[in-house]
């Protein structure tokens, strides 16, 4: 069969323009556009007036606060006014595509983004920034929603009776909803600020709501007979996989032929650079061996047959993408492949595959099986790259690269997508970004010929869109680990104080003033003074010392009394500790004159009346956070009742085996999936981040680099032993996958010579 009747099983025909009742059609179109949209608008309005609400609270100043409270005052009265005019300008729209008239907009908003740029030089500076904040949205608006755009401006140019209609022209795209909403301005008495604001809280409405009326507009159109089996294909030049086009206008043919790389001549043998492909190669050539004699051999299936096969299954596979449909199973898809070859065999004579061929079609079934098995893969990313078996199969059956040699870049792709997916989780992607790349690659090689299929661009192109989508997360991961030291470091700065303070106060009964400063202000010192001179010790030392000149001075009945000269040391020193902690002059000097009188008559230097009036604390009463005011006790006592610097699990007890070591030997950037505690909820992946050089806690963080949990390596340890956690693969996809396929083949091989040796006639 001749390539042009092959092209010609595969294009699906469409339902023709003048078979199609616009009449009857557009109003249901216009009916179930504006039922999507009014709910979008109404809600925009609503938020639109809270949003105005908090920039006048946040004013720099009165005149902007008034400002922005008159904005307000305007958008709440006019608001009806508003959502009527936007469903005015869309029904003026649609009247105009009816008659054939796609310049809707006087000042052609819809024309091309670019045409709308080139004339954006002729008006001034504030209608400037107003026309390129519209076109800006309209943009973002066509690259989120381009699956379905394309197939509104394909359907769309038949209910136009054919003509040519541009995505700008189409009366439900972004540039006519924006142009709609922005020309009821015209109502409002606001300024250019205002104007600006305005649109790009509408842009964050917008966007993600378009998607339910998009498919709504599509599904009726399908059932309306309108190209039901549209096939997707976005050009080279717009699509998010590609290269951006040129400022000067799209590349012709001849220029992305020039950019294109080269393709190198295939050698006339392909080195085996994975050993594992070696071994299951030599498996399946042992299999037909043993088969060799069984069975009868027919004729193999003409390529041209093999390859239209694939390229219908292609096609269905590509339409359940676009209908969100479930695919074949990998383990189908060889059976729907040999269906496709009969049905598509002419001649009526029993064929069969070729051994080589059954050989990769085997191989990637596997291949793919394993990977929708993979516990490493997100289930939605697996049902997304489980789409690509088809072509991935036809790669393979034209070039066995694929398996033999690890730089084939088609299995880089799958290895590089795999390895960023592995921590992906919907919760992390509210707004769809990852997901949305995953599925625009798998769409991309869906639409795409296999011998036209730039995979070292799209390689490229995810590589980038990854480096973007990590910068956020990698300085929030830094933000987290940072603090994560901070903290690691006051708590053991809080644990040297409370053994300092306990060990020195256990003995000895002291003043309650005493007391007090010690535990409160004096504890802040300790614990500011360790934060300040973790790596100068002598300067600590100081602080340190000054509680045991100030026990010593403050202890009554000893054998040596100290003299004036030391207390007056002692009060100097603590003065000038109480000025690091921000005490305030009035309250050290009201605490230095009553400490200085307590313990001139401690130590019999100048008593007073009331020598026998002063009130002592015991040791066991100091610590006692039963005995004492909850709000009253110190927090450094509260803090040693606690026990808060050994947070380690009491149950968890320290085991140095197989899943210690592994724990220890965990590296930074591996991730580890943690089970739920109960059936209801999900299990979490965690990435280790950042390993505490203060208590060799490990911590981790999520895909977004917030923090998850910490463990020590104990805990940690305990998890694995107990199933609560498992450590996910480092290996690349491809390098596991024929890993675990050489095994399941030579097992197989194995299987099958035991159980010729066991049929053989005994003697």
């Amino acid at each position: 069969m001749d390539r042009k009747n092959t092209k010609n099983i595969v294009n699906i025909k469409a339902k023709s323009a003048n078979e199609i009742n616009q009449g009857a059609i557009l109003p249901k179109v216009h009916k179930v556009f504006i039922q999507g949209l009014k709910p979008t608008i109404r809600d925009y309005y609503d938020k639109l007036d809270d949003s105005l609400f908090d920039m006048a609270e946040k004013a720099e100043n009165n005149e902007l606060q008034t400002h922005y409270f008159e904005a307000m005052r305007e958008v709440r009265k006019k608001k009806d006014l508003m959502v009527r005019k936007f469903s005015e300008n869309v029904q003026a729209v649609f009247k105009e595509f009816k008659k054939g008239n796609f310049n809707y907009f006087e000042e052609g908003t819809t024309a091309d983004s670019e045409s709308e740029l080139d004339g954006l030089s002729l008006v001034d500076e504030k209608e400037l920034d107003q026309k390129l904040a519209a076109t800006n949205l309209t943009d973002k608006a066509n690259t989120f929603l381009h699956q379905h755009l394309f197939a509104l401006e394909k359907r769309f140019a038949l209910l136009a009776g054919g003509s040519e209609v541009k995505m700008n022209q189409v009366p439900v795209s972004p540039a006519v909803i924006v142009s709609s909403f922005a020309n009821t301005f015209n109502h409002l008495n606001i300024d250019d600020t205002v104007y600006i604001i305005m649109l790009k809280l509408f842009e964050r409405s917008l966007i993600q709501n378009l998607v339910i009326p998009y498919q709504d507009i599509n599904n009726l159109l399908i059932n309306e007979g309108i190209l039901p089996n549209l096939k997707f294909r976005i050009s080279r030049q717009t699509g998010s996989s590609g290269p951006a086009p040129q400022a000067d206008g799209p590349l012709s043919q001849e220029e992305l032929v020039e950019q294109m790389v080269p393709a190198e001549p295939m050698p006339s043998s392909v080195p085996v650079t994975d050993n594992q492909y070696q071994a299951i190669a030599q498996a399946m050539a042992q299999r037909h061996a043993n088969m060799s004699n069984a069975g009868q051999h027919y004729p193999a299936f003409d390529t041209s047959i093999v390859d239209n096969a694939l390229n219908i299954l292609q096609v269905e596979a590509l339409n359940s993408l676009n209908t969100r449909d479930i695919s074949l199973s990998p383990t189908e898809i060889k059976n729907a492949l040999l269906a496709r070859l009969k049905d598509l065999d002419e001649d009526g004579e029993k064929k069969q595959v070729n051994q080589q061929d059954e050989d990769t079609i085997d191989l990637v079934g596997m291949l793919f099986q394993f990977l929708v098995d993979d516990r490493n893969l997100p289930d939605r990313i697996q049902a997304l790259l489980a789409k690509l078996q088809i072509p991935y199969l036809h790669l393979a059956l034209k070039d066995r690269k694929l398996f033999a040699n690890k730089e084939n870049n088609a299995r880089k792709l799958l290895d590089i997508i795999a390895k960023a997916s592995i921590g992906w989780n919907e919760e992390d992607d509210k707004r769809g970004k990852f997901i949305n790349k995953i599925e625009s690659i798998v769409q991309s090689i869906l639409e795409t010929d296999h011998d036209e299929m730039d995979f070292p661009s799209l390689i490229e192109d995810f590589q980038e869109f990854e480096a973007k989508n990590n910068k956020r997360s990698q300085a929030i991961e830094k933000r987290t680990s940072e603090k994560a030291l901070g903290q690691e470091r006051i708590l053991k700065a809080k644990q040297i104080t409370a053994e300092i303070l306990e060990s020195k106060m256990q003995r000895h009964t002291l003043p309650k003033i005493v007391t007090e400063l010690l535990l409160t202000p004096w504890a802040n010192v300790l614990i500011l003074a360790h934060l300040r001179h973790q790596d100068e010790p002598e300067k600590i030392d100081g602080f340190i010392k000054m509680v045991d000149k100030l026990i010593f001075v403050a202890v009554k009945n000893k054998k040596k009394m100290a003299t004036t000269a030391q207390i007056s040391h002692v009060i100097d020193q603590l003065s000038h500790g109480l000025r690091l902690v921000a005490f305030d002059e009035h309250s050290i000097k009201e605490k230095s004159l009553e400490l200085y009188q307590i313990l001139l008559d401690i130590n019999g230097i100048k008593e007073s009346d009331q020598a026998d009036e002063h009130e002592y604390v015991k040791p066991k009463e100091a610590f006692n956070t039963e005995t004492n005011d909850v709000e009253e006790t110190p927090e450094i006592v509260h803090f040693i009742a606690q026990k808060k610097f050994n947070s380690l699990n009491k149950e968890v007890e320290h085991n140095d085996d197989e899943y210690y070591q592994q724990a220890k030997k965990m590296q930074t950037g591996e991730w580890v999936e943690f089970m739920a505690d109960d059936e209801d909820s999900e299990n979490i992946r965690a990435k280790l981040s950042w390993v505490s050089p203060i208590s060799q806690k490990l911590l981790f963080v999520n895909a977004r680099g917030v923090k998850v949990t910490d463990k020590t390596l104990d805990e940690l340890a305990h998890d694995l032993r107990q199933k609560q956690a498992v450590v996910l693969q480092q290996i690349p996809l491809f390098d596991r996958a024929m890993s675990a396929i050489a095994k399941q083949v030579s097992d197989a091989d194995e299987k099958t010579t035991e159980q010729n040796v066991d049929n053989q006639p005994q003697n």
